[in-house]
């Protein structure tokens, strides 16, 4: 009887042993570790966890080994695949700040010829300004030279008319009396007064013409703002989630890899003194007060197109007010300081320096040496110090 009832325990356990055994090939662990479990709790122990929770008690195994498990939510990723998860939105991230850059860039770059076209809309007026005057002056002559002629006789309206007119007369006519006039007084000059006259009507069609360029500027300018700040809403949205469910990790990671680009960019930086580089002209002496004007406003905000000292600044107005500080005056976006300062070689880069990045040219920072910049980032961000990526330099400009 004893011997029947071993057999008949012995029938009961290996099925459960069996499956038990089944479920942990599926989930990669060795039969060895279920058949372990099994032994080492007893047949009560299993038969509790089967009963408790099913197969909660494989689960725990899967997680003691850093296996995937299952959870509430259903499957959850090990630590390597939240590892490329993170390392995929840092990326991706870094996909979108380019895409913002270009846009802010077209933007800054819009505003730029906003104010270069400006500066020739003054000098028209200017221009217009100085002619009107010259022409008074000349009709003022002439007008004293009829006034002469005809000693003795009021001056009609007619003759004041045409004497002061610049458009209710056909210009052949008001030629025509008024050579008549110099031609008996001994005054010339009349085509120079014609002159005048034609040159106003030229400035003013110009004046014209860059006042409609400058409109249609300012509405690209806007609208190259509003497909930035809309860059900017999908990058800090994408941010916000990435952050809310891989907080800890996407601040480790970004961390470890702004420590590695300040090393990396240090070891370059290192290299480059061992380069000895001949007919590049040397560093400004303003160097130093422009570099001290940019630290002076570490911390201030981000924000497209600003060029506001202790409140904002974009990544072009930062270099534009701190070489202001120093006396030098370069232009106000990156793409066109760019073009307009004197090229160096990117090993021979010194403090003051400005770093342009990615092509075409979006981005501008000024170099501190050691491989670091100071720059205003993007939005979100704010006017900091960082690691130059120098497999990213489009060139390097020395203002002078």
């Amino acid at each position: 009887m004893t011997r029947s009832a071993v057999w008949r325990f012995r029938r009961t356990v290996s099925p459960l042993t069996g499956a038990i055994c089944c479920v942990s090939l599926v989930l990669g662990l060795a039969p060895a570790t279920a058949g372990a479990t099994a032994t080492g709790v007893g047949l009560a122990g299993v038969g509790a966890t089967a009963t408790g929770a099913g197969l909660a008690g494989v689960g725990a195994t899967a997680r003691d080994a850093g296996l995937a498990r299952f959870g509430a939510s259903g499957f959850v990723q090990t630590s390597d695949q939240k590892q490329r998860e993170v390392e995929a939105i840092l990326d991706e991230l870094d996909r979108l700040e380019e895409q913002m850059d270009q846009l802010a860039e077209d933007y800054a770059e819009a505003l730029n010829d906003g104010i270069e076209l400006d500066k020739e809309i003054a000098a028209t007026e200017a221009r217009i300004k100085a002619k009107e005057i010259e022409l008074a002056a000349m009709q003022a002559q002439l007008q004293n030279v009829a006034l002469k002629t005809f000693v003795g006789k009021s001056v009609s309206n007619s003759l004041a008319s045409i004497l002061s007119s610049t458009g209710s007369l056909s210009d052949a006519v008001r030629k025509s009396y008024l050579t008549s006039v110099a031609l008996n007084t001994g005054v010339s000059g009349l085509d120079e007064l014609q002159g005048i006259i034609d040159d106003i009507a030229r400035e003013r069609k110009q004046l014209e013409s860059q006042r409609t360029r400058a409109g249609g500027i300012a509405d690209y300018a806007k609208k190259r703002l509003a497909a930035a700040e809309a860059s900017a809403n999908v990058y800090s949205a994408r941010q916000a989630t990435a952050l809310r469910e891989l907080g800890d990790l996407l601040r480790s990671e970004q961390s470890r890899r702004a420590k590695a680009a300040l090393e990396e960019a240090a070891r370059k930086a290192a290299e480059f003194t061992k380069t000895k580089y001949s007919n590049i002209p040397a560093p400004s002496s303003a160097a130093g007060t422009a570099v001290k004007a940019a630290l002076s406003q570490l911390g201030v905000p981000y924000k497209f197109g600003a060029l506001s000292p202790g409140s904002a600044f974009d990544c072009s107005g930062l270099m534009v007010y701190a070489w202001a500080k120093a006396g030098v005056g370069i232009p106000r976006s990156s793409r066109s300081q760019y073009y307009a300062l004197t090229k160096i070689p990117t090993g021979a880069a010194q403090p003051g320096d400005l770093i342009f990045t990615r092509n075409p040219v979006s981005h501008v920072g000024m170099y501190l040496g050691n491989g670091q910049m100071i720059a205003a980032p993007r939005t979100g961000d704010v006017v900091k110090v960082y690691a130059v990526s120098w497999s990213k330099v489009t060139g390097v400009g020395r203002p002078k």
